[in-house]
């Protein structure tokens, strides 16, 4: 068993180093599975690009506030007139001026309330006036009612409703978005430790070539073998010496993948895993994981939230269909003297009083803007209703074929754990029979490859079923940080 000892040996020196062959002279930079999430998480472009659309959709919200803001109006002029006069006394030159201001508010009920206040001034050359010049000075309160179209709270804030629906849509879908980006980062965290795991062991596969070469050059040189038997070993060195070099590639592929997905700004730093993926097998409860998945992912909460703003727009379009119906109703006082201060303390005083009340109606006899807009909101949120259920099939699926994955990839673990430690086996027994002069330099060769690919094969196993836990975490809208299962 001389042999099995050095092999183990000198697998375990391998595993504790550093590999050596791997970008020389580059510096290596230890990462975590949580920090490499994290990163992401807080740095990633495509995730920065998703949180602005949940700013959009809040500055969209507070914009449909904006029509139960108060507004405030002003205007103020002066018109000088000449006149011919038809009849004797009357004006042949006039000059009038207007400063006015008025508040408007629109309810929540869909009332509308004015509130002006008119001044007016009037100076001419006219002998038959009883204030000469004269200035008019009022207030006005103003209602409006709508009565039909309109009507009511729930149409009022139809749009309010509907853009802050659209906003919490736009801050689940960053977290899905974010769910989705920790299962990218932690596949390419996984493929890049499977990278180091690999160039570990084909430079364990090397070293057995050249093990092997040398051992052969002794027996040639004692006699024991024919000096053709040479070429099988060299060329096998020199294959895995190709071998070698393709994983070192893996590595940096590997890690500019991660970079990528990191937003790195430090693409001279290699990485280097220092976490392990998990291999102790997980309990599996369909009906709970589905159950997850459609009550707590983000994205199917986006997507009802995306049909109720539709619905709420198709239900104000519907409003547009009814006519235009609405109580009106205005009171006033005002009061007129040469003086302007005097008009406004008449106004307050002594005032010229007014007060109108009536009903305004208008309906489009075609109403084809109306008819339009309201096929096109139902179209919408028919569209949206049906989005929502086809998301619902796909995560029905998508979560039978992650959990059967995982169950696979559990078996798998278990399976090229056993093929690992069988070819190890064999490795050894052909060792023994070569020494012996029972067995071909090729026969070892073989058996070294066997060996080498059930190891890389076991490492892949392991990544992939790590990659498989990733994924059952992302279809039921979790991050998780760690690797633990």
């Amino acid at each position: 068993m001389r042999y099995s000892i050095n092999l183990l040996a000198g697998l375990a020196l391998l595993c504790t180093i550093s590999t050596s062959s791997h970008a020389v002279g580059a510096r290596h930079k230890e990462i975590s599975l949580q920090s490499a999430v994290e990163q992401a998480l807080a740095n990633n472009l495509n995730l920065k690009l998703q949180r602005e659309d949940v700013q959009i959709a809040a500055g969209e919200a507070y914009a449909a506030q904006g029509r139960f803001d108060v507004l405030m109006f002003a205007d103020a002029g002066v018109q000088n007139q000449e006149l011919t006069p038809l009849v004797r006394g009357t004006a042949e030159q006039e000059n009038t001026g207007t400063w006015n201001a008025r508040a408007e508010k629109l309810f929540a009920t869909g009332t509308a309330v004015i509130l002006g206040w008119n001044n007016n001034s009037y100076d001419s050359d006219a002998q038959i006036l009883a204030f000469n010049p004269s200035y008019n000075s009022g207030l006005l309160l103003g209602l409006s009612q709508p009565l039909l179209q309109g009507f009511g709270k729930k149409v009022q804030t139809a749009e309010i409703r509907a853009a802050e629906k659209q906003q919490e849509a736009a801050t689940h879908q960053v977290d899905s978005q974010a769910a989705n980006l920790a299962a990218l980062v932690k596949k390419a965290y996984w493929t890049l430790v499977f990278a180091w795991e690999d160039i570990k062991v084909q430079e364990l596969s090397l070293t057995l070539a050249q093990k092997l070469l040398g051992e052969t050059e002794e027996k040639i040189n004692a006699g024991k073998l024919a000096p053709v038997e040479i070429y099988q070993p060299q060329s096998e060195v020199a294959k895995r010496e190709e071998r070698l070099i393709s994983a070192e590639r893996a590595i940096g592929v590997a890690e500019d993948e991660l970079k990528l997905l990191l937003n790195s700004e430090d693409w001279l730093t290699s990485y280097k895993p220092v976490d392990q993926p998990p291999t102790d097998p997980v309990e599996l409860d369909l009906p709970v994981i589905l159950e997850n998945a459609l009550q707590n992912r983000p994205d199917i909460k986006a997507a009802d939230l995306t049909t109720d703003a539709a619905r709420i727009q198709e239900e104000s379009a519907t409003d547009k269909l009814r006519p235009n119906l609405a109580l009106v109703g205005n009171v006033g006082l005002s009061g007129t003297d040469e003086i302007y201060n005097d008009s406004i303390d008449s106004s307050l005083s002594d005032p010229d009083n007014l007060w109108q009340i009536g009903l305004t109606f208008s309906m489009p006899l075609q109403n084809s803007t109306a008819k339009g807009n309201v096929q096109i909101a139902s179209a919408l949120h028919s569209k949206a209703r049906t989005n929502a259920q086809l998301l619902r099939q796909r995560i029905k699926k998508t979560v039978r074929t992650t959990v059967r994955d995982v169950e696979l990839a559990i078996k798998a673990v278990e399976a090229t754990r056993k093929t690992s430690l069988a070819t190890l086996k064999r490795l050894e027994a052909e060792q023994i029979k070569f020494d012996s002069g029972r067995s071909t330099t090729l026969d070892v060769l073989i058996a070294q490859d066997a060996y080498s690919q059930a190891l890389s094969q076991e490492n892949l196993t392991n990544a992939t079923y790590a990659n498989t836990l990733s994924e059952l975490d992302r279809i039921q809208g979790l991050i998780t940080l760690t690797s633990a299962p």
